[in-house]
């Protein structure tokens, strides 16, 4: 399959999130989800979320996408500025047209996302269909060649067939293949690679890697396999509690963590060949879990689980300040904070 690249002078610059914050009002409080995210994205950049379930990663992607339900959820605060346009403002009308065509996402949970009244076929002819005003029959034609060209077998007949058919496996990749198959400017790809083994993980990673390097579009992966974001990212942001704790350049993060919480999820990583030569032992973990967002501590959220937690981190949460030019982090560790 042959995919036609944009022909549009974009900026460098494709997203930019300021001071983002998402709230959810229900009947037990207000959960802040995200609280004063920001970071951006360039063209043909890879910027990988990490952080622990219920850190706020996945809100984050849904609020970029306007996803968020209202209610209970509602952006309160911040600008997402998409080719200088800010989508936070931006009507339902227009994000339909966004949506899909120039930013696209790979959800986390591929039973739920896909329709079970429409056949797979239906699904994601809709998509030429509805952007580029394409016949019918040329919109099923595509719709075979991207299933082709996320591995499924037979795509001709996977076309005809309802998502209960499907595996788990088939329905990731059918999602995958919804994704890509506008040439999105920005793919959001939330753990896309969660219901596959792992020759198919590292075939989709190529896929995505390639669609990147063609056309210049750029990724914003949320994983918890830090092995992933090692191999593919430019750079990292971190998230715990709904706020990014420290974000750099990939390379420096691995090298030169600053934040405790940063430092755990590392060490927590399994190395080859390191029971063997140290014998049989623990992983290294971080104790304690994430903090219920209806009833974060006092300073820093992650005070009750720090190991180098200090007084003043019970009382004032830190901002995020500069280690280096592009490494920035949120801790009262930091002499410059």
């Amino acid at each position: 399959m042959v995919l036609d690249p944009k022909n549009n002078n974009q900026p460098s610059r494709l997203l930019s999130v300021e001071g983002l914050k998402t709230h959810f009002h229900t009947f037990e409080g207000v959960a802040k989800a995200v609280d004063g995210v920001s970071f951006s994205l360039d063209a043909g950049e890879t910027l990988g979320l990490v952080g622990e379930s219920g850190c706020g990663k996945s809100v984050t992607a849904q609020s970029i996408m306007r996803l968020i339900p209202e209610p209970p959820g509602r952006i309160v605060e911040g600008r997402i500025l998409f080719n200088d346009h800010d989508l936070a403002k931006a009507d339902m009308q227009e994000m339909r047209r966004i949506r899909g065509n120039r930013i696209s996402m790979i959800f986390q949970e591929p039973m739920t996302s896909l329709n079970p009244v429409f056949t797979i076929g239906d699904q994601l002819a809709e998509m030429y269909l509805f952007h580029r005003k394409e016949s019918k029959k040329t919109a099923l034609e595509r719709a075979i060649e991207m299933l082709q060209l996320v591995q499924i077998p037979a795509a001709h007949k996977r076309v005809e067939e309802y998502p209960h058919q499907l595996s788990g496996g088939m329905r990731q990749r059918v999602m995958i293949a919804m994704a890509l198959a506008l040439n999105p400017e920005i793919l959001i790809a939330d753990e896309p690679t969660t219901a596959l083994d792992v020759t198919i993980q590292a075939q989709i990673l190529e896929l995505m890697l390639e669609l990147k390097q063609a056309y210049d579009a750029a990724i914003i992966l949320i994983t918890h396999d830090l092995g992933v974001i090692a191999e593919v990212a430019q750079k990292i942001a971190v998230m715990y509690a709904g706020k990014i704790v420290e974000q750099g350049p990939t390379k420096t993060i691995f090298k030169e963590a600053f934040h405790p919480y940063t430092k755990g999820l590392l060490k927590s990583i399994p190395k080859l060949g390191e029971r063997a030569r140290q014998g049989r032992r623990r992983l290294t973990e971080i104790k304690g879990m994430v903090p219920s967002l209806y009833e974060l501590p006092q300073g820093c959220s992650f005070y009750p689980r720090c190991p180098k937690r200090m007084d003043i981190c019970k009382e004032k949460m830190p901002e995020l300040t500069s280690l280096s030019p592009k490494h920035l982090v949120r801790c009262w560790l930091n002499e410059d904070a």
